[in-house]
């Protein structure tokens, strides 16, 4: 599986810079981390995997609504492709819901994370959900990368179902830990959750 994962992935990262013109910038080699981005297409995913070196893609997983992506060809394209941690929305368990994600960090593996929760608006940053600010305080140490990914709502926008060749870019900005971000704002996961949101606005908003 892990030798057909790269594959594909090296076979995606080339579409994207060939047919998209995609700007990936700096790669992530910071292991294991969290990579928090704005969620406007199933391309942000492809995007966001093609930060990290190709080797260590088969030890990075996507979070991805369990209602969604469970069953079906979706379901099992985000297995192979995004070694998908499936949560529950919605879930009367509270924080417990992240527990697939806890034992991905402990594992030492990567996630990506769209703390939206879901595709909104084309272009249109929802306000982030504070289960990033919960992940951030339990591992301190864990670092967490903010990505704006720039364009890419006009390449295939929720409820479209052909891509479109626009050029899009990832920016990556810069790292930060649960511990810097609680000395700075208090130890509360709403809060850090906010902070994420705002620092990837800024970036979307600065063109």
């Amino acid at each position: 599986m892990g030798f057909l994962q790269i594959l594909l992935h090296a076979l995606a990262r080339l579409v994207l810079k060939v047919v998209f013109g995609a700007s990936l910038g700096e790669p992530i080699r910071e292991q294991p981390c969290a990579v928090v981005a704005n969620h406007d297409t199933h391309l942000d995913t492809f995007a966001l995997f093609g930060l990290f070196p190709l080797s260590r893609v088969p030890r990075v997983h996507a979070v991805a609504a369990e209602d969604y992506f469970k069953k079906g060809p979706l379901g099992a394209a985000a297995r192979i492709l995004f070694g998908a941690i499936l949560i529950k929305r919605g879930s009367a368990q509270g924080l417990a819901v992240l527990d697939p994600i806890r034992r991905a960090i402990e594992r030492g593996e990567s996630i990506v994370v769209f703390p939206e929760g879901t595709r909104g608006e084309p272009g249109v940053l929802m306000a982030f959900k504070s289960g990033i600010g919960a992940i951030a305080l339990e591992y301190p140490d864990l670092p967490i990368v903010p990505v704006a990914l720039k364009g890419i709502e006009r390449t295939l926008p929720k409820g479209g179902s052909v891509p479109v060749p626009f050029c899009f870019q990832a920016q990556r900005l810069a790292t930060v830990t649960g511990r810097e971000l609680a000395g700075k704002l208090g130890p509360d996961r709403k809060t850090i959750a906010a902070e994420l949101e705002r620092r990837i606005r800024a970036a979307l908003d600065a063109g």
